[in-house]
């Protein structure tokens, strides 16, 4: 039980809640706080045992409101408000209750979350210190899909020129994402809005477009084909076009083989567009049966629709991670296109939760599917106009 003195010193804060329960609720109200104000003003600890009893600390915090959230969720939801609107801002506190909140409530305190986001400084050092934490807490963000816009205003200003890899040890792994994976992750995990919100990013003034175009090679879609045209039409350094012509050719589709094969190279350079007529060459052979080809090599087992069916359910489930599905079958199963390749897309996005280096090796097998896809659904409806 509190002391007298520590029951004085956080009446005030605590008043609000303890007056809403009474007996049993009103004594964890005022131990969540108690737990709460032990990690207000968290710097970085330079001896090991300092850092050791704040890890413990931590945990003990998490541990006491997990075990008791149905009261103690409201006291850090409470306090997180007034975190977000005090001045200066506790960077720490806001990181480690807006984490916890996101991994307890999910999208339930999005906006609270987001509050939270906009405060934080990834130039601080405790937050630097707890860079792991920050990303968790930012990737758990996104795959909510609450305050979306919101979310990737944030995710520009901290990630999008970022520098800092992202290292921990996830047995029996030691994973280490650079700063392109992690860009890749952070937009990458809400799916289209991340790859729209590039797009749009791509056409404004003074946009670091190569950087763009890499991310979106990576996340992108045929949808994302109107705006890299833009790109590639008015670019005459020989990297950003070898970029656009990048994304053209992996997850453009046959709109994004099309603009290559439009595209007049007549105001490059001599070498630019020599290299240039060699790329178009290569996309010029792109189509569906090239990367059902490409697939098959992949794996030539062959399963029904029904089984199709249920390996892609648990692999979306799984957040991407799958080992039985023979990747060409994805791409000329009886099931309806425009069903599988929205499925496609949804699995890429969660692949990226498991925020592992294993993320980017089944990428291009996944954007390889997503084209294959997008080149059959051009095909359907070309004939059904027909």
């Amino acid at each position: 039980m509190p002391t007298l003195r520590t029951l004085i010193r956080i009446l005030p804060a605590a008043f609000a809640f303890v007056v809403g329960y009474s007996g049993r609720a009103a004594d964890v109200a005022v131990q969540t706080l108690e737990h709460l104000n032990g990690l207000r003003g968290i710097q970085v600890p330079k001896e090991k045992e300092k850092t050791a009893e704040l890890n413990a600390r931590m945990d003990s915090t998490w541990e006491f409101v997990r075990k008791h959230r149905e009261v103690a969720l409201p006291v850090v939801e409470t306090e997180l408000k007034r975190a977000i609107a005090a001045d200066p801002a506790d960077q720490f506190f806001l990181l480690d209750m807006a984490f916890l909140l996101t991994q307890e409530n999910g999208t339930k305190d999005a906006t609270l979350a987001v509050g939270a986001l906009e405060r934080l400084d990834p130039a601080a050092e405790v937050i630097r210190a707890n860079w792991k934490e920050l990303f968790d807490f930012v990737m758990r963000l996104g795959a909510g899909g609450g305050e979306t816009d919101r979310y990737l205003a944030q995710v520009d200003r901290i990630y999008f020129s970022n520098k800092e890899d992202v290292t921990f040890f996830l047995a029996p792994h030691y994973v280490q994402l650079n700063p392109l994976d992690v860009a890749c992750m952070v937009y990458g995990v809400t799916g289209q809005a991340g790859a729209s919100h590039l797009a749009h990013r791509l056409a404004l003034p003074g946009a670091d477009q190569k950087r763009i175009l890499v991310i979106l090679s990576a996340i992108g879609s045929e949808v994302d084909v109107p705006t890299v045209n833009q790109v590639m039409t008015s670019a005459t350094d020989e990297e950003t076009i070898a970029r656009c012509v990048t994304f053209m050719a992996e997850v453009g589709g046959p709109s994004g083989r099309a603009a290559v094969l439009a595209r007049n190279p007549r105001n490059l350079s001599a070498a630019a567009q020599k290299k240039f007529d060699q790329s178009r060459r290569q996309v010029e052979r792109l189509g569906f049966d090239s990367l059902v080809a490409g697939l098959t090599e992949i794996s030539q087992n062959r399963v029904s629709d029904r089984k199709l069916r249920q390996l892609l359910d648990r692999m979306e489930e799984n957040n991407g991670e799958d080992s039985e599905t023979p990747p060409a079958m994805v791409a000329t199963s009886g099931l309806p296109t425009h069903e599988v390749l929205a499925q496609m897309k949804r699995i890429r996005a969660r692949s990226f939760r498991r925020e592992t280096n294993h993320v980017f090796e089944d990428l291009p097998i996944a954007n390889a599917i997503i084209n294959a896809l997008q080149y059959r659904l051009a095909a359907e409806a070309h004939r059904a106009k027909a």
